[in-house]
């Protein structure tokens, strides 16, 4: 669910699930988008290359930050060092949880450690991914963080390793962790990079799906649709 600017529930209050607080995303999407996503969501981020969706998908990541959330980063195109400083500029203080689960630096020979930092051996190394991100949940128990943003950027370097099943069923597993902890997931993909059949078999995992886009003047547009009542219209992104 995605509450939008005005919407209240019957007793008058913002919409809720249960008695668990939704994910805030004021500053980062706006109000004609989506304020705030109900815990469990898992979100698909689609986008373009060029389009600036990995400095959204961080921006939605950093934003609990303000709520003393957690977060955990899988990066399966460029370095931990490098997703974590880009991650950094989204802060206005130091992280009070952050892990990263890389899957590039082992395969470049790039890999060092790195606190919070957790290599797998490729982008398809699909079983190592899952042991390191329920090593993460488990690292989250024991500090005492129950709410968690995950980011993960991104789908695509995964289907040059492995085809669409093994993907399906994995996204199937993951994004169920991620609703089983009430956690909120946000999992970038390059529509261009797949056929139409592809992008709409892993659609059916998420919530919700939020597209990106430049438009020919320049800047940057959303939509979102999938977890509001209807899809919305395109809306400039603020800068």
């Amino acid at each position: 669910m995605c509450l939008r600017f005005g919407q209240m529930d019957s007793a008058g209050y913002s919409v809720r699930r249960g008695f668990h607080m939704p994910y805030d995303v004021t500053g980062v999407l706006p109000d004609a988008l989506c304020r705030e996503f109900d815990h469990g969501t898992n979100l698909l981020l689609s986008g373009p290359a060029m389009s600036g969706k990995r400095t959204t998908l961080l921006d939605l990541v950093a934003r609990g930050e303000r709520d003393a959330e957690g977060s955990v980063l899988v990066t399966s195109r460029d370095p931990a060092e490098e997703i974590v400083d880009e991650y950094e500029q989204s802060l206005a203080g130091p992280s009070s949880f952050l892990h990263v689960v890389d899957c590039v630096s082992t395969q470049s020979g790039s890999a060092t450690a790195a606190q919070g930092v957790h290599h797998v051996s490729s982008p398809g190394d699909l079983t190592g991914i899952g042991i390191e991100f329920s090593g993460v949940a488990e690292a989250a128990a024991e500090a005492g963080v129950d709410r968690l943003r995950v980011g993960f950027d991104s789908l695509s370097p995964l289907l040059m390793y492995v085809d669409i099943q093994r993907l399906f069923r994995f996204l199937h597993v993951f994004t169920s962790q991620i609703q089983s902890q009430d956690w909120l997931g946000v999992f970038s993909v390059d529509p261009e990079s797949h056929d139409a059949q592809t992008v709409n078999t892993i659609s059916q995992l998420f919530d919700g799906i939020l597209e990106v886009r430049v438009p020919d003047d320049g800047g940057q547009e959303a939509r979102l649709r999938g977890v509001t009542d209807t899809p919305t219209e395109w809306v400039p992104l603020e800068e």
